[in-house]
């Protein structure tokens, strides 16, 4: 409950629904590794601390994105508590403990070390060579799936229909009763769950463009059966307890916009949204969200053609315009879109973006905070100007 006795959840609802309200949420997406240590050195109350060791480059999660299943690495994701306490942020967003992706996840095998990298195979059956720090994006060398005999082989094994009573991180009963009066918003479905991010996990991305010419039917019967067994998984999950929202992940764009063309995004992803989306709302979700990275402008039309109706985090390094956006679409759903890179700059810079924010609040359907993890090149002096500053201007904005 926030400071003003008013739920994450109901916020979230009367924002996400256009209400008029009293204020957003105040929420941060997350924090690289090297940034939290950095400002416990600088002055940030270690209180909590973190929940394990982390590296510079290592993700940690804000109350802005779901943490309650591990992630595609199978591990969870540690938490940021002391910040959120020391701004008084409001619940986080809360996610059904389930495993959507590969089980069992491989063993994970060690290839080669040195004192600064590492080749492996991971829990997702993917070689890649990383920087130990995690300071560098993984160098990505083969994927679990070549050809349609290594897709039937994990399918049997690891996407099997019979193993979804095997894939809970909890009692779904006792969870469905703790949440009854929930006071923080309730999310099903998880990353990579999507028709072109969880391709790139099982394909990668050079072969998905190939096999996308070579071999579309390939490409549409694992889109399909992963549509079908999602839904088969959405069945048994909503059967059980009520959700706000569904997450998706597509990281399909870079700075000059879309991986793939639209005429593609509406034969090998468009379908199979529709038979998800169209059964979630029988069950009375709302909300659809996509994460997704890069420039956004001509993915928004074709992901409301399939049903989602939110997105983060809006890079602006990419050129995403959040104001431009609004206007072009009004009842779109936006989180995220404070540019990151205005918080090393100084604070001039941080408040020429901080005046965006104002106008966005006013028209609902917005949740402000950075447009990705913040990097250790902010300095804990600097995040507590922006993030005062916009809070003040949450507690200001009236929505609507």
């Amino acid at each position: 409950m926030s400071k003003d006795n008013i739920s994450s959840r109901e916020l979230f609802l009367n924002v996400m629904g256009f209400k008029s309200c009293d204020r957003t949420l105040k929420w941060e997406l997350g924090y690289w590794g090297g940034t939290i240590i950095r400002w416990y050195e600088e002055g940030l109350p270690k209180i909590k601390g973190l929940s394990k060791k982390v590296k510079d480059g290592d993700s940690i999660v804000g109350p802005g994105v779901a943490v309650a299943s591990p992630s595609t690495t199978g591990e969870y994701p540690p938490y940021d508590y002391d910040v959120g306490d020391y701004f008084q942020f409001d619940e986080a967003f809360i996610h059904f403990p389930y495993n959507y992706w590969i089980h069992p996840r491989f063993e994970k095998k060690i290839i080669y070390e040195d004192d600064k990298h590492v080749e492996l195979f991971d829990t997702d059956g993917v070689r890649k060579k990383i920087m130990k720090d995690n300071t560098s994006m993984p160098f990505f060398l083969e994927w679990p799936v070549k050809n349609g005999k290594d897709w039937e082989t994990l399918k049997d094994e690891r996407f099997n229909i019979d193993s979804i009573n095997d894939r809970y991180f909890c009692d779904i009963n006792d969870f469905a009763k703790k949440i009854t009066n929930r006071t923080a918003p309730l999310g099903v479905l998880d990353a990579p769950l999507g028709f072109f991010g969880s391709l790139r996990y099982l394909i990668g991305d050079k072969n998905l463009f190939l096999l996308y010419y070579d071999n579309p039917n390939f490409i549409k019967n694992i889109c399909k059966y992963l549509c079908d067994f999602w839904l088969l998984i959405a069945e048994e999950l909503t059967s059980k307890m009520d959700f706000d929202l569904a997450c998706f992940w597509e990281d399909m764009s870079g700075k000059q916009g879309s991986l793939i063309s639209p005429a593609m995004f509406r034969e090998f992803m468009l379908p199979y949204y529709r038979k998800l989306v169209t059964y979630l709302k029988s069950k009375k979700i709302k909300y659809f969200l996509v994460d997704t990275d890069g420039n956004v402008d001509e993915l928004i039309p074709l992901f409301l053609e399939a049903g989602i109706n939110m997105m983060y985090p809006f890079e602006q390094q990419a050129g995403n315009d959040l104001i431009k956006i609004r206007k072009k679409y009004p009842q779109f759903r936006m989180l995220g879109g404070f540019d990151k890179n205005t918080l090393f700059k100084g604070k001039d810079f941080i408040d020429k973006e901080l005046d965006k924010i104002s106008y966005l609040i006013s028209k609902g359907g917005y949740i402000p905070f950075a447009d990705h993890l913040i990097p250790p090149n902010c300095s804990w002096d600097n995040f507590k100007y922006y993030r005062n500053k916009l809070n003040k201007l949450i507690d200001s904005a009236k929505v609507l």
